[in-house]
């Protein structure tokens, strides 16, 4: 910082200060002595100034100053004493002055004016424009005439000198607080906090990034014993700073506090992590004025730490883990430990009711109230809910003012505040939401959202991944199955047709056609059987491609059932089986109309197939929040429990279906499978209550 030199010594007063006091001298003299000349100068270093005078030539009049080479008054100050000249035309000294010619001085007659401390600063003068003889009389009111001059020019360079000393405390004064402004928002503009203290101990100075790291102002009254106690600062290792070990509290002891790592909680409970250092504060001379602490903010470069020891150990668990329920419990931990969380929980939608259902959760040992996760969540409600559905992160500050569809009264009862939800993706697509929950308030943080984004996207890719394996397994270990099963079911008429046309050939060529006409129908029905075989695996296959558009529309799911069981009553009156149909009204749907109706044709037809003489069949459809619910179930066979997992898979029959000889080409329930997976629903095979078979369909309710 640079020091402003101080201002020199006034040697006259200002320049543009006119003296009436003055201005009445010149006057009286030029009228008691007669002369038309009379002046009150001041001496500068490169000019005269005229304080008053009367009877100067233009310009020098309306300038108010001369050159020193038209000044006779510099001769005067030069030596200090009077001049008297009665033709400065003849004067060795004076002869060259240019006052001669331009300003039409012959005859000069002038007294020095001194300053308070005696030094000659100027002229009193009077002078005429011819030459003239100077009597005594004239000489002595010239000289009292000067004595007053001089006391008013005195008076007046006090003024400018007392005037010029307020003005140079004013500059000071605005300088000053100029330079406090200019410390102080210095200070304010720094990222890191300051501190300060004077000698006593009391704090002086604290900036506003402290202010804002702590959410509350400096109490200039606190001392920093007093302000320590007020502050919750940890060690890294959780444990509590004593007032004492406060970084400005040691700089005012002498120590030289370097790297100091510690956790500042503000009343609101939100920690941010900084490195202090501190010193004393001395003056040039070494006297001992205070103390100051700085506080940088490292609160980022710590997180990034943790944020990537976090996805190393999310990775690290997902690398080991066999499936999602297996890891999310882990994750969860991981996550919620890492950022501070106190509860975190994990959801995964369900395609066929359109809801969340909890994947995994975990809640801090330290949290005082156990959190309990509801069954399930739908889209729009619940934070989870809201992320899902909006395929966007949600950030709520204070869940106890946020709004209903995001927290219920959960957030109380539980003693949770702050919440993030980030959506869990599936390809292109949000299959759930990973959420975590805070015991305090908090402000968004975009380096915490976008961690909870990144394992989020893990967690996505994870459940892919598994899928996909699983998929792999499960095609490895059918291929083979499924060539032996498609090749016999294709042999096995095949076989029967080359043998009946082996016997054609082998017939005599008169041979009567009503003597070989079974041979033709056997070929004829085989041959039905292979293309029902062919056309079943090209429908199933398309199915399975996506190549066979759905021509969606809202459908009466009920309706489709009623027509189905009349196509299907004459063959089961023909077995003396019955059916029970509890049926609603109507059941809107959004499907197929001819893929729905083949998908009931194919489970009632099985059910008529597999039930006994006189069997029944019991039909029941209904809703349930959201969801289209079939279940058909006969009183035939049954299914053994090690074979309830094949059902569905292509050409699988049991052994009790091939045992008891019933016909069938084990493509009917994975064509239903297929079909209910296109409508985004489910089949699976339920609890029969007793002997036979219990299908049940779910499909998503329009």
């Amino acid at each position: 910082m640079t020091r402003t030199p101080a201002a020199a010594p006034t040697r006259g007063p200002a320049a543009d200060d006119r003296s009436p006091g003055l201005d009445r001298l010149t006057a009286m003299a030029t009228r008691l002595l007669g002369v038309p000349i009379a002046l009150a100068t001041v001496i500068e270093p490169h000019r005269q100034r005229v304080l008053s005078g009367r009877g100067l030539r233009e310009p020098w009049a309306s300038m108010g100053h001369t050159p020193l080479t038209h000044s006779l008054c510099r001769f005067v100050v030069e030596a200090g004493t009077v001049l008297v000249v009665s033709d400065a035309r003849l004067h060795p000294l004076l002869r060259n002055s240019l006052a001669i010619p331009d300003l039409q001085i012959v005859a000069y007659a002038g007294y020095p004016l001194a300053a308070s401390d005696g030094t000659p600063i100027g002229a009193f003068c009077a002078a005429d424009t011819r030459p003239r003889q100077w009597e005594a009389d004239e000489l002595l009111l010239l000289k009292d005439l000067a004595a007053i001059a001089a006391t008013e020019i005195t008076g007046q360079m006090h003024a400018a000198r007392l005037s010029e000393a307020n003005r140079q405390v004013a500059e000071a004064t605005r300088r000053a607080e100029e330079h406090e402004a200019f410390l102080e928002a210095l200070l304010d503009s720094l990222d890191s906090g300051v501190a300060a203290c004077d000698t006593e101990g009391r704090l002086v100075l604290f900036n506003r990034a402290l202010q804002r790291a702590l959410d509350h102002e400096a109490d200039p009254s606190l001392t920093p014993m007093e302000w320590a106690s007020r502050l919750r600062v940890l060690h890294p290792d959780g444990r509590p700073f004593t007032a004492a070990e406060m970084p400005v509290v040691r700089a005012l002891r002498g120590e030289c506090v370097r790297d100091i790592d510690n956790i500042l909680v503000n009343e609101s409970g939100r920690r941010r992590w900084f490195v202090s250092h501190g010193n004393q504060i001395r003056s040039r001379s070494g006297v001992l004025l205070g103390a100051v602490a700085t506080a940088h903010d490292i609160t980022e470069r710590r997180l990034a730490e943790r944020f990537r020891d976090t996805e190393l150990a999310v990775h690290r668990i997902f690398a080991t883990a066999d499936d999602l329920a297996e890891a999310a419990p882990e994750v969860l931990k991981v996550i919620a430990v890492t950022l501070g969380w106190v509860h975190a929980e994990l959801w995964l939608a369900d395609e066929l009711t359109d809801r969340l259902l909890p994947a995994g959760s975990w809640t801090g040992p330290d949290h005082p109230v156990p959190v309990h996760v509801p069954a399930g969540l739908d889209r729009g409600y619940g934070l989870a809910g809201v992320a899902w559905g909006q395929d966007a992160p949600v950030w709520v500050p204070d869940l106890a003012v946020a709004p209903a569809p995001l927290t219920g009264d959960a957030a109380a009862r539980y003693r949770l505040r702050a919440a993030l939800s980030v959506p869990v993706h599936g390809g292109d697509r949000a299959i759930g939401a990973l959420t975590v929950f805070a015991s305090t308030t908090g402000t968004q943080d975009a380096s915490c959202i976008a961690l909870l984004a990144g394992i989020a996207a893990q967690v996505g890719e994870f459940q892919q991944r598994r899928r996909a394996e699983d998929l792999h397994r499960q095609l490895a270990r059918s291929q083979d199955e499924y060539i032996a099963l498609a090749g016999h079911e294709l042999r096995t008429p095949l076989t029967s047709m080359l043998a009946a046309t082996t016997l054609l050939l082998d017939a005599e060529p008169d041979t009567p056609v009503s003597e070989v006409l079974d041979l033709v129908g056997l070929i004829s029905r085989k041959g039905d059987d292979m293309r029902a075989v062919i056309d079943g695996l090209l429908d199933l296959a398309a199915l399975d491609s996506g190549h066979t558009g759905l021509d969606r529309q809202r459908v009466d799911l009920a309706a489709v059932v009623r027509e189905a069981l009349d196509a299907v009553s004459a063959a089961a009156a023909g077995l003396g089986v019955t059916f029970h149909p509890v049926l609603p009204a109507e059941l809107p749907v959004q499907g197929c109309p001819l893929r729905l109706r083949q998908l009931a044709d194919n489970l009632l037809g099985n059910a008529v197939k597999y039930s006994p003489e006189g069997g029944r069949v019991d039909v029941l459809l209904e809703h349930r929040a959201g969801v289209a619910h079939l279940r058909i179930t006969d009183s035939g066979i049954g299914i053994p429990d090690n074979d309830r997992d094949h059902v569905f898979r292509r050409f699988y029959r049991s052994p009790q279906a091939v045992q008891h000889a019933i016909p069938g080409s084990g493509l009917g329930l994975a064509l239903c499978s297929a079909i209910a997976a296109r409508h985004h629903g489910r089949i699976a095979l339920g609890p029969a209550g007793g002997q036979g078979t219990a299908v049940v369909v779910r499909l998503p309710a329009d």
